[in-house]
């Protein structure tokens, strides 16, 4: 009876934890995050959160769990597992994790080794890193459509996490900006100050660099009133 019992309670957790492919345009592929290998994602399909979803130009996804529907726009990726709502103490938790990863390992070139997963090096092989920045920033399109779609603590943290495996995209200013005013909307007023700070190291335009000033000015403000 306990087996059963057991049995049971795994098949609904996996069941719960996979998403549909209701509508299926163009170019989408999915993948395992561990895996280099793409397959045709077909409508009707199931796909569990461990999958990576990528789609190409005119090309969308729309995905389905019970009550839980997000479609995944062009030339954009995201893990499926990062489609959730997530409490404003989960995310603490783990941006804070996040940062612990972030931490440089204490090595002679002062990088991480962990080069296979993020994309300087896969099995043996060396990868353009224009290759690596050019799916980072499909990965950041997906994270804002994440924060579009109502789920921004997801967002940040895929934001996060695309930063630090694909570190091209710190370049780019217009996405660290929209995640940075996420972290000024939720009232995490010192990630948010070191995102724009770390936006005003850039090259901007002059609209740019005057939303990112008056962002720090207003920051600092709130900061020195806590």
């Amino acid at each position: 009876m306990k087996t059963i019992i057991i049995f049971a309670l795994l098949t609904f957790t996996l069941t719960a934890q996979t998403y549909k492919a209701v509508e299926v345009k163009g170019d989408v592929k999915y993948r395992s995050e561990t895996s280099e290998k793409w397959n045709d994602l077909k409508p009707g399909s199931s796909i569990g959160i461990d999958e990576v979803i990528s789609t190409g130009n005119n090309s969308s996804v729309k995905l389905q769990m019970r009550d839980l529907n997000f479609s995944l726009e062009e030339n954009s990726a995201l893990q499926v597992g990062n489609i959730k709502k997530m409490s404003m103490d989960e995310l603490l938790l783990a941006l804070a994790m996040e940062d612990m990863i972030n931490v440089p390992l204490d090595n002679k070139k002062g990088t991480s080794d962990n080069t296979a997963t993020y994309g300087t090096h896969e099995n043996g092989k060396e990868v353009s890193s224009k290759i690596n920045d050019d799916f980072g920033i499909k990965r950041l399109n997906g994270a804002m459509q994440l924060a579009n779609s109502g789920l921004e603590e997801s967002a940040l943290l895929v934001a996060k996490e695309t930063y630090r495996k694909y570190p091209g995209t710190k370049n780019i200013s217009s996405y660290l900006i929209f995640f940075a005013y996420i972290f000024y909307s939720k009232g995490l007023y010192e990630e948010a100050l070191n995102e724009f700070n770390q936006v005003k190291k850039l090259k901007l335009s002059s609209s740019e660099a005057t939303k990112v000033e008056t962002a720090i000015e207003e920051i600092n403000k709130l900061l020195l009133n806590n």
